[in-house]
């Protein structure tokens, strides 16, 4: 039995060496040695209990009754502040070197458990997310690589789960209370997946799920609404949460966790930012999009730095006698030779809050050119501006718009703000200081857009602006029926705007027919292809100096 109880030494050495162990391992060591001598019985104490729970598997044993054996105990500290017990009983007698050598396995059997339990500890911050206690990122691609190495991956999907204003819920019942409302919401995800499925947290508001493709209609309707509650002084409150998902369907093809991960990365990104639905499946257009739109972010700054941005101008016409009476500044970007239209980068760049810089480059570029034909002997016309709602929260905007346009010896009364009509009712008031500072300072407001948010109405009610710009879509021709019901509201805005006092400039206005339509309803100024594209600054130069049409 020496040489057996040699290697079972070597053994426990060995694993006191290794990276890491596995139970079993542990479990298969003792085996022999208990059989030959006697049990083996581990006690701990109630500091150790809840995180040692597996030596007893390891190590335990159903023997009751001991008495009349030989019992050799060693007691070791562990660095949680317990103590462990190791007692070996034998029914054997036992030799001084016998009882030596059990001795000494005693305590090397207190270390090994030591770092068996403190790879447990460190397994499951390595793996698990502390403030929901579902897996973290970690976990998952264990998870995940394991369905690949048995080749099953292929029978299943994955979701990114982004919950919808989880802000909101914080700013309700403050962020202790807000944790543990993101913990009832991530445990409620658990409880709807099968025991072979997944769901990780890899941080702040998101989830990813891993499931059987004939699941997908139950995460689906979870997605739409798991109902959390929290309480707070006394009230209990209800969150009704749902998320924006992207789906990415698992192919033969996909042996890699890292593809998975970048693609539904890039999908979740599309959902949350560009979207109209909550729910968007992976496809390589997305792809596409999603990487494009990054590497725009990307130039932004070099862009900006090289002046690629440029400003046209697009006159304004006042249609009894053709005269330009002014202009809109609209912004392109020659980014790689290839000239970029607003519609392929503004929305990306309002998501990513580039916006407001590139609203002050154009602004800076328009009071240059007011400059130059000024200089030039020109009479300039007043030219609006597009300010993106992003400035809202900026309380230094009215500041560095007078900055810029004094800088140029530009006259207030030349530049016109313009903002978008769809703005969020809940921003009105911030709206309307924001306009009232503008119209203090001498510059006029203009809503763009007008007519096609839900709010158009409230602002008309609270904010005192000067210009409505009709959108073009009141203007495109339709159907009889179409055409008929828009007639009617059109009519009715311009009425309206005319006993307030305000001007209407009719946007995207291209036939003659339009146009006609537009002066029967005593709309008069308008914009579009009937008269000029958007011009350089030079060509516009040129129709200052001509002045009508």
């Amino acid at each position: 039995m020496n040489d057996s109880f040699g290697l079972i030494k070597n053994s426990f050495e060995k694993m006191l060496g290794a990276p890491r162990f596995e139970p079993e391992q542990l479990k298969r060591t003792v085996r022999p040695l208990a059989e030959f001598y006697g049990a083996l019985y581990i006690s701990l104490d109630i500091n150790l209990k809840t995180n040692n729970r597996q030596i007893y598997y390891i190590y335990g044993n159903n023997t009751d009754d001991i008495s009349g054996a030989q019992l050799i105990t060693y007691e070791g500290r562990h660095s949680a502040g317990g103590r462990l017990t190791v007692t070996w009983a034998s029914a054997k007698t036992l030799g001084d070197k016998e009882k030596d050598d059990i001795g000494f396995l005693c305590k090397l059997i207190c270390v090994v458990s030591e770092k068996l339990r403190l790879e447990s500890i460190a397994n499951n911050y390595y793996y698990m997310d502390t403030t929901t206690t579902v897996s973290n990122i970690n976990g998952l691609a264990r998870f995940v690589n394991n369905l690949i190495k048995r080749d099953t991956f292929s029978r299943y999907d994955c979701a990114f789960f982004n919950i919808i204003g989880f802000n909101y819920v914080n700013k309700k019942v403050g962020f202790k209370a807000g944790t543990k409302v993101m913990k009832q919401y991530a445990l409620k995800l658990r409880d709807i997946l099968d025991k072979d499925e997944f769901v990780a947290r890899p941080g702040g508001d998101n989830f990813m799920l891993v499931f059987k493709k004939e699941n997908l209609s139950r995460v689906l309707k979870a997605s739409e609404s798991i109902v959390v509650r929290s309480r707070v002084n006394s009230a209990t409150i209800r969150f009704d949460l749902s998320a924006s998902v992207g789906l990415y369907h698992v192919t033969e093809n996909d042996k890699t966790f890292d593809k998975v991960l970048s693609s539904l990365s890039n999908c979740i990104n599309y959902a949350k930012n560009y979207s109209k639905t909550h729910v968007v499946h992976f496809t390589n257009e997305i792809e596409h999009k999603v990487i494009e739109h990054k590497e725009f972010c990307q130039k932004f700054r070099a862009a900006i730095d090289r002046e690629e941005f440029f400003v046209v101008y697009q006159p304004k016409v006042y249609t009894k006698d053709d005269t330009i009476y002014g202009g809109e500044a609209l912004v392109r970007w020659n980014c790689d030779g290839k000239i970029i239209y607003p519609g392929e980068f503004v929305e990306i760049f309002e998501k990513e809050h580039l916006i407001s810089e590139l609203d002050f480059y154009v602004l800076e570029h328009t009071c240059r050119d007011i400059r130059k034909w000024i200089d030039a002997g020109l009479e300039p016309v007043k030219l609006s501006v597009n300010f993106s709602n992003d400035h809202l929260g900026d309380e230094m905007l009215l500041d560095k718009i007078s900055e810029i346009v004094d800088r140029y010896g530009i006259d207030h009364s030349l530049i016109e703000i313009e903002m978008t009509e769809t703005v969020d009712v809940n921003e009105i008031n911030q709206l309307l200081g924001y306009v009232e500072g503008l119209h203090s300072r001498g510059f006029t407001v203009a809503i763009d857009d007008f007519g096609i948010g839900y709010s158009s109405l409230l602002m008309l009610h609270s904010i005192s602006v000067d210009v409505l710009k009709i959108d073009k879509a009141f203007v495109d021709e339709g159907t009889d029926d179409r055409n008929k019901r828009e007639n009617i509201i059109l009519k009715h805005i311009i009425n309206m705007a005319d006993e307030l006092g305000v001007e209407i400039v009719a946007e995207g206005v291209e036939t003659g027919d339009q146009r006609q339509n537009l002066t029967d309803m005593n709309c008069h100024r308008i914009q579009g292809y009937i008269y000029d594209k958007p011009l350089s600054a030079d060509e516009f130069s040129q129709r200052l100096a001509a002045r009508n049409y």
